[in-house]
Formats: C-alpha cells, sequence, structure tokens
C-alpha cells in the first residue's frame, strides 16, 4: 500500500523540483532530460523617450493685428492638426477685462464658437456685476480649435502658455479673468480650486497683470448654487471706475 502511493506521488509529478519536466498521469513513461534554462541577459533598462513634445521657435508677431492673421493661417500651430475650424480673439485692446479659457466652444447648432450663446449670456451678466460691459472687454481662447477629444496634452501646454503671454502683452488688459481648471493649470500651474483662493498676477514683459481664477459659466449654469462663490472670486479684483 505504500509502495503504491509513493508510485502514484511520483507519476503524478508532485514531487519534482520547479526545474524538473513533469510528466502526465497516463501518458507513457518517457525518459525526458531536464531542461535549466539559461539565465536570461540582463535586461537593459529602456532608454528615456525622447521628449515627445514638438520644438517650436515660433516668432510671435509683435503687432496685435498681425498676430490675429497669424493665428487665422499659419499651417504650423498645433491646432493645425486638430480641426480646420479656428476661432479669432474678439474686443478691444487696453480693455478693463480680459476674458480667457481654454477652449472654444460648440453651440447647439454645432458652430463653434469662443463662448455658446447660453455661456456669452451668463458671462455678459458676470462683467455687468463688476461694472464692466462688453465695450470694455476682450475675449479669447488659449487654443484657438476645438479638439475632437475636447482635451490638450500637457506636452503642449508651455508652448501655449507661452503664446498666451505674449497675447496678453498685445491686449494690454488692466485685470485678467480666467476660467476654469484647464485653462488654470496652463496659465498658473494650478488647479481651480488653489488657484481660486488667492488673487493671482501675470507677468508679461516688463508688466504685471491682476488676475483671478473662477468657475467657466457652463458650470455655474449646471450647478447654480457656484454662483455664490464665483461672486466671491470676481470680487478679488480691482473695482471698475465707472467711465
Amino acid at each position: 500500500m505504500i509502495y503504491s502511493l509513493q508510485n502514484w506521488w511520483s507519476l503524478a509529478g508532485v514531487d519534482l523540483d520547479y526545474t524538473d519536466q513533469p510528466s502526465a498521469l497516463l501518458a507513457e513513461e518517457q525518459v525526458i532530460a531536464a531542461k535549466v534554462a539559461a539565465p536570461a541577459a540582463a535586461a537593459k533598462a529602456p532608454a528615456p523617450a525622447a521628449d515627445s513634445a514638438p520644438v517650436r521657435d515660433e516668432v510671435l508677431p509683435p503687432v496685435h493685428a498681425d498676430f490675429l492673421a497669424w493665428l487665422a493661417s499659419d499651417e504650423n500651430l498645433v491646432e493645425a492638426g486638430w480641426s480646420k475650424t479656428r476661432v479669432q480673439p474678439q474686443g478691444v485692446l487696453d480693455p478693463e477685462v480680459m476674458v480667457i479659457s481654454a477652449l472654444p466652444e460648440k453651440s447647439r447648432q454645432g458652430d463653434v464658437q469662443l463662448f455658446n450663446p447660453d455661456n456669452q449670456k451668463l458671462l455678459e451678466k458676470m462683467l455687468s456685476a463688476i461694472g464692466c460691459d462688453s465695450g470694455q472687454s476682450y475675449l479669447t481662447n488659449i487654443a484657438i480649435s476645438l479638439p475632437v477629444d475636447g482635451r490638450i496634452d500637457e506636452i503642449y501646454w508651455p508652448g501655449l502658455k507661452n503664446r498666451l503671454l505674449h497675447h496678453i502683452g498685445l491686449v494690454r488688459p488692466k485685470r485678467v479673468i480666467c476660467f476654469g481648471d484647464l485653462a488654470a493649470k496652463i496659465l498658473f500651474g494650478k488647479d481651480l480650486l488653489t488657484a481660486r483662493k488667492n488673487k493671482q498676477f501675470i507677468n508679461h514683459g516688463a508688466s504685471k497683470t491682476e488676475a483671478i481664477v473662477t468657475f467657466h459659466p457652463r458650470i455655474l449654469i449646471e450647478r447654480p448654487l457656484f454662483k455664490a462663490e464665483a461672486w466671491k472670486d470676481l470680487q478679488m479684483l480691482t473695482r471698475i471706475s465707472a467711465p
């Protein structure tokens, strides 16, 4: 009985070392030479991937009109690979407020705009609440085209920020309102909730412009309870004097 159990145990392969080759219980007995795998060659650490961010030595036009023409036509912009539709900034130079959001928006009809009509109406009410009308403002998006997935890869953030700072320098606003989490991360390197805790300042050239970060009008429409928080953010801006 003991011999029989030992024989079954051996046939089942339970007593094999991990380097041995197991045998099937019902297969004919075969003598199989144990094979020990040769030690694998030391794995080489993968070479660090080259920075995938496009290296762009953009020559940014020093005049506002030329800058807008460049945005509208240059085929080497990052956005050229996203969409054929480009949305131009609009407003006056030397405005009381420059409004910045990350991306253009689609209307219900599918048109791509700076702000869709519903968000535009709320934006105008927000500006009016701080004493600024549409004739005293300048609206722009950080990217002038809308990616298919609605996102901007982080590799493009530094180049877009550099272009935006140049843009701000050409517009020369007294105040900046930055809408949304993505715009806050690109411009200030902080998420929305962190950036909106304090007034921000934008250094461009030899100038420094005060700015605040707050919720995008789209979020305020979806979640009206945030409107009170947005009003607190707007109150951090220096009061706009009546003309």
